[in-house]
């Protein structure tokens, strides 16, 4: 299996790009000389471009966006913008992005921040056009997006406390070498050095220490216990142990060092966790399906989680309608997929109830008008709420026992070591000295910082199947799945149906082969889309037919052309082909010139990697499905799955799901919302990374691979990682023993925790950075 030249994905063999997406974004880049833009990219994976880069964009709410901003501001004056950007995952992108934007009239500045997906512009509005500008970028693979920042935690905050802590640590050492290497407490330089070495580790603990006390305390509060805590009372245990031995002037006591190293190290395996999630979440922000706000028949925005009854509202085309409704435009090609499953749409005429959910697949806006008020307990609320589900009580319980037993008997085996010493030799200092020396190299340093780079590098070669984990506890997750769930349409098959053959679309001279991509372009009809995705595919991109284009909802899409032809794509009659078909139907003035007929299968090598998931884990897979049993019942006996169940609606597939989870842990694979509520109940959760049908917020993961072959590799994957981290475990418990016995001998000093202790941090990562997996494993599931 090759990769990808641009995106680094995994490529069919032989060929050197894995999309069309793609090898027209390479070209580009290449013929504007920025090809420099791969030197810098190095072995970074971007997402898979397919056919986005030629889709059209509607960039009217970004020049209303700076409308708003300017209101009655002067033009000619410098004015700031901050927006979104998604596809951004490394700073070749930032580099790229930046590039862009510098041969742009009337652009001054941008900053491009591909930890967060968010782009700042400086421009002279009377100068700039921001949409060009958009438009340039998204034919690079960039989405310019309005501005909404999700991240995982306060990674910015984390940023500054670790680079303060970073230069507080140093400096505790470097004032701290002088006493290691032999310099008399009588000098009056020695008590100044001590006293800047106390001052670097309080700040370290007030700043660094603080980020851990917090999250500590408030999952005490709320009856929880994790990894926090230990490091909080390593920590406040050594620097209380520090002081006494400052006061009573006892060197031997002396952790201050300690301090601020442990907790530099503990945060720099936070910031590694956090900003690798945040990269991965952002680099697949797309336009929300469900925006945050609603724009009404004035023109006025109105929150989404506030919008009242009897409220006209303009639908764009990919969007949902918020609420029960009533269509007020003539008619509309309204997709359900999102709610039922079911693949195909439905037309609505004016008047007609539409229900919540129901997404406009009209190339234009529509009018509707609610029927019901929008609120936290709306059926459309409740499937988007965002907030994931808890952790199993049991997954909880197994975790926080682990760690209070740990908790416990370390602080037994301190108070035991340290009465023993004081009461056969009276020496409350040696007796404290022991005390100390057990908690400060009892901490979790090692694999607090391991452990985290253990998953960031998990997740890197994931990126070169095509995962992308979002989910903080993704790996753990991983690990424990014993079944797998699917859904049917947008999972197992593709997103849209797929063209049976090319013959007609290759028949057609390359006038009317252009007229069809125009028309294709222009519509967002699931027929459309495959359209346009096999023209893509097979390097049929034409520029758009000059022309007037207009659309009948759930009929047709006509071009009244430049030329005088008069081309339309659309339903065709039912002489023309059987019921049962997906089909389409091309017409010149009037006349049939050619037939694209469709079909629903299962994506690419998903038959080979179901097998292999069945071998792989102990129970076998099944389909929960909102669509109809008997096109459930077909995919099903073609994938050889024993069990499946169509027509669920969406409490339905939860209860299911919570069934499963009672006995087994599942990895639910979606992609609509109707899929939501069981994802909330599953171990783990994935989806296809598609153009408009996925809150990202809402898995796990995203996958990028159309294919099905990512599934074995993750199992693979994972079982390469849980190797890693039992050895990581067991050289930490090793480890623990070793020192701990030092320790209770009383032969443990602070120069020697801090020589052991990096290099005990040295020896975990080493553990997990040795070796790649095994490439020729996933050389075989490939095939």
């Amino acid at each position: 299996m090759s990769h990808c030249l641009h995106c680094s994905s995994p490529a069919p063999s032989n060929h050197d790009f894995c999309c069309r997406g793609c090898e027209s974004v390479y070209e580009l880049i290449h013929q504007g000389g920025l090809g420099v833009f791969y030197e810098l990219k190095g072995k970074d994976s971007l997402s898979p471009l397919r056919e986005r880069p030629f889709q059209q964009r509607d960039w009217k709410w970004l020049q209303d966006t700076v409308d708003r901003a300017l209101a009655d501001g002067d033009p000619n004056k410098p004015l700031d913008i901050k927006l979104g950007l998604s596809g951004m995952s490394c700073m070749a992108c930032v580099w790229l992005v930046e590039t862009v934007a510098k041969k742009q009239e009337g652009i001054i500045e941008t900053i491009a921040d591909n930890t967060h997906g968010s782009l700042e512009v400086t421009l002279i509005p009377a100068k700039a056009n921001l949409c060009d500008f958009a438009d340039e970028l998204h034919k690079l693979g960039y989405d310019i997006l309005p501005n909404k920042l999700g991240t995982q935690g306060t990674s910015s905050g984390l940023v500054i406390r670790l680079g303060i802590c970073g230069a507080l640590a140093m400096n505790t050492m470097a004032f701290t070498l002088p006493r290691y290497t032999g310099m008399e407490t009588s000098d009056d330089l020695s008590g100044l050095l001590t006293l800047i070495a106390i001052a670097s580790s309080t700040l370290a603990l007030l700043i660094g220490g603080s980020y851990f006390f917090k999250r500590s305390w408030q999952a005490l509060k709320t009856g929880g216990v994790h990894m926090d805590l230990p490091i909080s009372l390593g920590l406040i245990l050594a620097y209380i142990g520090s002081l006494v031995g400052w006061a009573a002037s006892h060197e031997q006591l002396f952790y201050f060092d300690f301090v601020a190293i442990f907790t530099f190290l503990m945060l720099l395996g936070k910031q590694i966790q956090i900003t690798s999630l945040n990269r991965a979440k952002n680099r697949f922000q797309t336009d929300n399906t469900i925006p945050e706000h609603y724009t009404d028949a004035d023109n006025e925005l109105i929150p989404t989680e506030n919008i009242p009854k009897h409220t006209r509202l303009i639908i764009p085309p990919g969007v949902v309608v918020p609420a029960d409704s009533r269509l007020i435009a003539k008619s509309a090609d309204l997709s359900l997929a999102w709610i039922t499953g079911e693949p195909t749409s439905k037309i609505y005429h004016h008047t007609d109830a539409i229900p919540a959910g129901a997404i406009n697949q009209t190339s234009t806006a529509i009018t509707v008008e609610t029927t019901k008020a929008t609120s936290a307990d709306s059926g459309i609320s409740k499937l988007c709420q965002l907030t994931p589900a808890d952790q199993s009580s049991e997954d909880r319980k197994f975790q926080q026992k682990a760690i209070q037993t740990y908790l416990l008997a370390i602080l037994f085996i301190g108070i035991l070591a340290s009465g023993s010493w004081m009461v056969f030799t009276g020496d409350w200092i040696k007796s404290l000295q022991v005390l100390i020396s057990i908690y400060v190299v009892s901490c979790p340093c090692g694999i607090g910082l391991a452990l985290p780079l253990l998953n960031n590098r998990s997740s890197r070669v994931a990126h070169d199947q095509g995962i992308f984990p979002i989910a903080d506890d993704f790996w753990e997750a991983v690990g424990k799945v014993s079944k797998v769930i699917f859904d049917k349409t947008g999972t197992l098959t593709p997103d849209k149906p797929t063209l049976k053959s090319t013959y007609a679309l290759e028949a057609l001279s390359q006038e009317d082969q252009q007229a069809v991509y125009t028309l294709s372009r222009a519509s967002l009809h699931p027929l459309s889309r495959s359209l346009f995705s096999s023209m893509i595919t097979e390097g049929m991109i034409h520029p758009d037919m000059p022309g007037r284009l207009e659309e009948i909802p759930g009929k047709c899409i006509t071009l009244h052309a430049a030329s005088g032809d008069l081309y339309s794509l659309g339903r065709p009659s039912e002489e023309q082909v059987s019921k049962n078909d997906l089909s389409c139907s091309l017409t010149k003035n009037g006349e049939d010139i050619a037939i694209f007929t469709f079909e629903e299968s299962a994506r690419a090598s998903a038959p080979t990697s179901i097998g292999k998931i069945d071998q792989m884990l102990p129970h076998k897979p099944v389909i929960l499905s909102g669509d109809s049993e008997s096109r459930v019942a077909k995919l099903a006996q073609e994938l050889n799955i024993e069990e499946y169940y169509g027509s669920l609606l969406p409490h339905e597939k939860e209860a299911a799901v919570a069934a499963i989870e009672r006995t087994d842990h599942s990895l639910y694979l979606g992609d609509g919302i109707n899929d939501l509520p069981a994802m909330r109940i599953a171990t783990l959760s994935g989806a296809p990374f598609a153009n408009i049908n996925m809150l990202t917020a809402n898995v796990d993961f995203l996958f990028t691979d159309e294919t099905m072959s990512f599934l074995p590799k993750l199992i693979l994957l994972s079982r390469w990682r849980n190797r890693l981290k039992k050895q990581l475990i067991a050289y930490t418990l090793l480890y623990n023993a070793v020192v701990l016995g030092f320790c209770i001998s009383g032969l443990m000093s602070p120069l020697i925790a801090a020589i052991i202790m990096p290099l005990s941090s040295i020896l975990s990562i080493l553990i997990v950075t040795r070796n790649n997996p095994n490439k020729q494993s996933f050389a075989c599931i490939a095939n």
